[in-house]
């Protein structure tokens, strides 16, 4: 779906205001699934709650691998039940985790390195429980492939600002934001849109997502692969 010309002219100042006021450049970790972690913890939430989310979850685990096994029910305790879309968000992360390992016969997902960037975008999409934000996310800043990771709190932002039209899904959000920001500045333009939403984005009614453009089914999964499984993962 195309943008009117307006809205395009109103993103187009937006980013120049705000690469004015670009963070310096993070020296966030790059390895791959706790990205994964942290992206799935940011998501339709803010950086400083998903950072302070996140020391809250490693403090209780000995590695991603003891992550991996622990039940969505802890997770929650860990991050606090009124953190937004609390279990269904660690739901998804533990399916995302459970297949990673599946997969890999590991915690971890250093093979996506030798694959194409179309490749990596593929299978951190079809991950159990993924949300296209945290694909997108872990494909940006790991693997390099030029995406922009938009959700919900982003996209009502941008609506507010009269930077993309009111009926824009996230899918055709996130694939224009992309076309429209050159590949060299994805992850800078990333970590500036996101701190401008930490700062002006709202939660949907409710602290729950309005719907995050995941495939059909993607939640119902990842609440299916984690009920009545026990800790040996």
């Amino acid at each position: 779906m195309r943008n009117t010309p307006d809205s395009t002219k109103k993103l187009d100042s937006l980013l120049r205001k705000l690469m004015k006021q670009a963070p310096a450049e993070s020296n966030e970790s790059v390895d791959p699934v706790e990205v994964l972690v942290k992206s799935f913890l940011i998501w339709e939430s803010t950086t400083t709650k998903a950072t302070a989310a996140y020391k809250r979850i490693m403090d209780q685990v000995v590695d991603f691998n003891d992550l991996r096994v622990s039940m969505p029910d802890e997770l929650v305790e860990w991050i606090g039940p009124r953190y937004p879309m609390a279990l269904e968000r660690c739901k998804r992360l533990r399916a995302s985790l459970r297949d990673t390992f599946k997969r890999e016969h590991a915690m971890n997902l250093d093979r996506l390195h030798g694959l194409g960037r179309r490749e990596v975008k593929q299978y951190l999409r079809s991950l159990d429980g993924i949300s296209p934000y945290a694909a997108d996310r872990v494909t940006l800043l790991c693997f390099d492939a030029h995406c922009m990771p938009v959700d919900q709190r982003l996209r009502r932002a941008l609506i507010k600002e009269g930077a993309c039209r009111e009926s824009i899904e996230i899918a055709d959000l996130s694939s224009w934001l992309a076309r429209h920001v050159k590949a060299a500045d994805g992850a800078v333009t990333h970590s500036a849109l996101q701190a401008w939403s930490d700062r002006v984005g709202s939660f949907a009614p409710g602290g729950r997502s309005a719907g995050d453009g995941s495939p059909a089914g993607t939640t119902r999964r990842a609440a299916v692969s984690t009920k009545n499984k026990d800790r040996t993962g």
